[in-house]
């Protein structure tokens, strides 16, 4: 019965900015009502983001979810409800960053650069103009400057454990090509993401090449026996695409990249700003209704007459 039962529930996985969030970062009230009331049906939604733990446990706890949450696009797996699940980690060691940060040809071309592991976040260098300091601080998610730390030239005060993220803030695009090609020197199994700001300029990420949305699915998936023919997953970014493609249900939002796109099964009807993610969760489920009772009821009698014949046999 169980496994039958496993057979008619889904796993639902997405991400935030651009997606579950509208522009402004936040929830709308129906897509908070929709995702309760699928949990409430049995079925697993999880959050797959970039964002730092900080930045997306009040969206967790808003939506009522007691399950898996996956940060820094898939770097740290945690249930923020059950301290008996074992967080799990997938950076990358710390001597790495430490010969990216004092290699003096990279260091040239860094304005700033952001440190992230599980004692906290460390940044080199603060914005003395109040609205870069802001911007900064916003797209970094950081709250004021009593919860970052203010990194040593030497690096002294960072806790050298392994790292989730690495936020590098380019003081010239034209560097760009420069920059990725000496931190694939350093070590080929990184993995670099660029995303722009209108004040930061260009900013480079870089996660271990473990830290995919597309292996955190495998692993979800996997984790609740849920099969990958039984996912959906929602992304708008280049981050989501392996995510998208390998979930049975791969919506890119409407508002999504090309490649985002290209790499889905689906695109959403609406955007981010028009409850995407929820509207088509209520299509999906809705249309499956009616066939999934009837089609439940048959397996559960199929099941109801195996059993009475293997007693006939015995």
């Amino acid at each position: 019965m169980e496994k039958i039962e496993n057979m008619f529930k889904f796993l639902i996985l997405s991400d935030l900015d651009g997606t579950l969030l509208n522009d402004k970062g936040e929830l709308d009230p129906l897509t908070i009502k929709v995702i309760k009331k699928i949990t409430k049906m049995g079925h697993i939604f999880c959050i797959v983001t970039g964002r730092p733990p900080r930045a997306s446990i009040e969206i967790y706890k808003k939506l009522g979810l007691n399950h898996l949450m996956v940060n820094y696009n898939g770097s740290l797996i945690t249930n923020p409800r059950s301290k008996k699940f074992l967080p799990i980690n997938l950076g990358f060691s710390f001597s790495i960053a430490k010969r990216i940060f004092t290699n003096k040809l990279v260091s040239q071309w860094i304005e700033s650069y952001v440190v992230e592991n599980n004692h906290g976040t460390f940044i080199s260098n603060i914005p003395k103009d109040e609205n870069a300091k802001k911007v900064l601080f916003e797209n970094f998610h950081i709250r004021d400057e009593k919860h970052v730390t203010l990194i040593e030239p030497d690096l002294s005060n960072i806790c050298h454990d392994d790292v989730h993220t690495i936020l590098l803030q380019l003081t010239s695009e034209t560097h760009l090509d420069d920059l990725m090609y000496q931190i694939r020197w350093f070590a080929d199994t990184l993995v670099t993401r660029t995303w722009r700001n209108s004040t930061l300029g260009i900013i480079l990420e870089i996660n271990s090449i473990f830290s995919t949305k597309g292996r955190s699915l495998k692993y979800l998936s996997s984790y609740y026996g849920i099969s990958l023919s039984n996912c959906i997953s929602f992304g708008d970014g280049d981050n989501d695409t392996d995510m998208l493609q390998n979930a049975r249900f791969g919506f890119a939002m409407k508002n999504a990249t090309i490649t985002a796109k290209l790499y889905s099964h689906y695109i959403t009807k609406y955007d981010n700003n028009q409850c995407g993610v929820a509207k088509e969760l209520i299509d999906f489920f809705k249309m499956k209704q009616a066939f999934d009772k009837q089609t439940y009821s048959a397996l559960k009698n199929d099941e109801k007459q195996m059993i009475k014949n293997n007693k006939i046999k015995e």
